[in-house]
């Protein structure tokens, strides 16, 4: 398994969850901000599990599901509030 370059996707992750526009939103849902905590905690442990090859494959598996529910709770968050806005479709200019 390539660490590194699975820390390079999830450094994009993380430059997501800090724009703005979510920070705003983590802010303002401590739920979220739970789940960015969590996320932010698991990408710690694989950092600092990197280079440690006395870890075994089943803690990085561990940790690697953990990280995984933890991004689909984050996805199916934002899905959640997209969808929200789905009433935007039928809006239509007064003529």
């Amino acid at each position: 398994m390539d660490i590194d370059k699975l820390l390079e996707t999830i450094a994009v992750i993380s430059q997501i969850l800090n724009t703005p526009s979510l920070t705003t939103q983590i802010d303002k849902d401590p739920d979220l901000g739970i789940k960015v905590k969590e996320f932010e905690t698991l990408v710690e442990k694989i950092r600092a599990q990197q280079g440690d090859f006395s870890v075994s494959n089943e803690n990085l598996k561990k940790i690697f599901n953990e990280l995984y529910s933890v991004i689909v709770e984050i996805d199916n968050y934002c899905d959640l509030n997209l969808r929200k806005l789905n009433f935007l479709n039928n809006l239509k200019p007064l003529s």
